[in-house]
């Protein structure tokens, strides 16, 4: 069906945002049933050139977006009705805010004289997502008194501001669409002319959107001394920093972890340490660091970063600021790419003691024979080399931690997904699910059993990827990460209030999804049921059983054997 030929305004409209969406890149969108958002849910289910993927909820559908979004870096489409379906996306675009991932969402709204007089499933929505929109625009109730050309150029705007390509960081951006009956895709008289100020765009045989936004070139650095410190940054400049020539501290969402750069946190944990050795302390002194992209995950880093009196620059990032320590001499947000000088030498002191930590636990996880969290993250890892590539998908609290605390890395043709922009532990496994989607290429997800818990009806996600789908769901029976915090001395409150045990397996759940399941026993059988999964086109659920208790002892185990080589290293 032609635009012109719609049979009503509303669809007309819809259409003129879904062709645009199309010229403009977009691949992907999520659609969640909804009476209100009708034309906007029939224009892109009709549209042949986009693929639509239909979620029962709101905000399990924003994650899904979410994580197409992560995967490919182009917006993935959002299409919900009015009233909570509008508040269920917050967490999403919360994340896509602190994250700086690109994402559309077009809610469906009442026309003003509906609103805030009792009229059902009507709230004040406009700006419900200001706080962490990148955009929010409430644009009217479709008319051919308003020119054709304003909702192509909305829409181009929306897009720009998404990836960034407007001034400001990219995110979430809300466009609010207010209908009047008819909904349905049923006939009502219009004025097709009013398609004809747009003609040079209807009539664009290499189907080129209304409008472009330029892409800011990225500036080239050059890097004279100092170390980096890299977390999740633009693909650009990963690509320059990929073969650095000097010392690199990376973080696990950086993409740039690899024998080497990977193991900061073990090392700190030997450095920073009351009774550290002289020796150690003085080999890791710096005299600038360069702090590219996204916080990192350790602590400790963060904190030796803050203690650092040196020059301290930031690149890559803008809003939200990254600086916590409040100590950056320098920080410049837009993009940039990195070239070393020909003085750049790789600091010593730092490149052993990598080399020794991540050399030491390497050797006593391999020898560690029990089964918990870093075990079955090591094995699970491993077996993703059977496969070309992929992604890696880790849960915002001990899973990621663990990752990078012992530099338990993928394969070097895989990359690394998360959503640590603001560290939640909702919507991982429908992120994880639109990374899927997207990549079209194996995920593993390793999450824990409370993330889990908060996103079970995304299982009915990951029941329809087509493609190898890994969940690892690391069941340690409540949130193991407060057995490390201060709370953890007060018993009264602290099993029932914060390790909340729930006593919920999760096979038997993903069963009922009709999800591939596996309770593997042992390091062996986990590492068997990771192949079998990696093999299989769908979703398999990998439920490790383990105790808290056995996680913190191996981890305990695994940190001492590293602190005890970097001791004999550096007497």
């Amino acid at each position: 069906m032609s635009i012109g030929s719609a049979p009503n305004i509303n669809l007309a409209w819809s259409m003129l945002i879904a062709e645009e969406c199309a010229r403009l890149g977009v691949a992907h969108a999520v659609v969640c049933p909804g009476s209100r958002s009708a034309p906007l849910t029939v224009a892109f289910a009709r549209h042949p050139k986009l693929t639509l993927h239909v979620a029962h909820d709101e905000r399990g559908a924003a994650f899904l977006a979410l994580g197409i979004a992560k995967q490919s870096r182009m917006p993935a489409v959002l299409i919900v009705t009015s009233g909570t379906a509008v508040a269920n996306t917050l967490p999403a675009f919360v994340e896509a805010r602190m994250s700086r991932t690109p994402l559309l969402l077009f809610a469906a709204d009442r026309p003003p004289e509906l609103l805030d007089c009792g009229a059902n499933q009507s709230i004040a929505q406009a700006q419900l997502l200001s706080s962490a929109a990148r955009w929010s625009v409430a644009m009217p109730s479709p008319s051919t008194e308003i020119a054709a050309e304003y909702v192509l150029s909305t829409v181009d705007e929306a897009f720009a501001r998404a990836r960034g390509h407007a001034g400001a960081q990219p995110g979430g951006v809300h466009l609010n669409c207010a209908f009047r009956e008819p909904l349905a895709p049923e006939s009502k008289a219009w004025d097709a002319e009013w398609l004809r100020s747009i003609d040079r765009w209807s009539n664009d045989a290499t189907r080129a959107p209304w409008r472009r936004a330029t892409k800011a070139v990225p500036t080239d650095v050059k890097i004279d001394a100092g170390i980096l410190v890299v977390g999740r940054t633009s693909r650009a400049a990963a690509r320059s920093l990929a073969s650095w020539r000097g010392t690199m501290l990376a973080d696990i969402t950086s993409g740039l972890a690899v024998e080497g750069t990977a193991g900061a946190d073990l090392v700190l944990r030997a450095a920073m340490a009351k009774d550290a050795p002289r020796a150690l302390v003085d080999a890791l002194a710096v005299d600038a660091i360069v702090c590219v992209g996204d916080g990192v995950v350790s602590k400790r880093l963060n904190a030796w970063i803050a203690a650092q009196d040196c020059a301290i620059d930031v690149y890559g990032v803008g809003d939200p600021r990254m600086d916590s320590s409040h100590r950056a001499t320098s920080v410049y947000a837009a993009s940039s790419v990195f070239t070393a000088t020909t003085t750049l030498a790789p600091h010593e002191g730092w490149s052993r003691a990598l080399r020794c930590a991540t050399a030491a636990a390497s050797n006593a996880l391999r020898a560690e024979h029990s089964m918990c969290e870093p075990t079955a993250i090591a094995e699970v890892s491993a077996a993703c080399a059977q496969s070309e590539s992929g992604t890696m998908f880790y849960g915002s609290s001990m899973p990621i931690r663990d990752a990078d605390f012992f530099a338990i890395l993928p394969p070097s043709a895989w990359s690394v997904g998360s959503n640590r922009g603001a560290s939640g532990i909702d919507g991982l496994l429908a992120t994880a699910v639109g990374q899927a989607l997207a990549s079209q290429k194996p995920v593993v997800a390793c999450i824990g059993d409370v993330s889990a818990l908060h996103d079970l009806n995304s299982l009915q996600l990951a029941s329809q990827v087509k493609t190898p789908l890994l969940i690892v769901v690391l069941n340690n029976d409540g949130g193991g990460i407060f057995r490390y915090l201060p709370i953890a001395a007060h018993a009264d409150v602290f099993d029932r209030c914060f390790t909340t045990p729930h006593g919920r397996t999760f096979a038997p759940i993903a069963a009922a999804f009709g999800i591939r399941c596996e309770v593997p026993r042992t390091r062996e059988e986990t590492a068997q049921a990771a192949s079998r999964a990696l093999q299989h086109a769908g979703a398999t659920l990998i439920e490790v059983r383990c105790t808290a208790e056995s996680s913190e002892s191996v981890r305990t185990s695994l940190a001492q054997a590293s602190t005890a080589a970097l001791l004999r290293e550096f007497k």
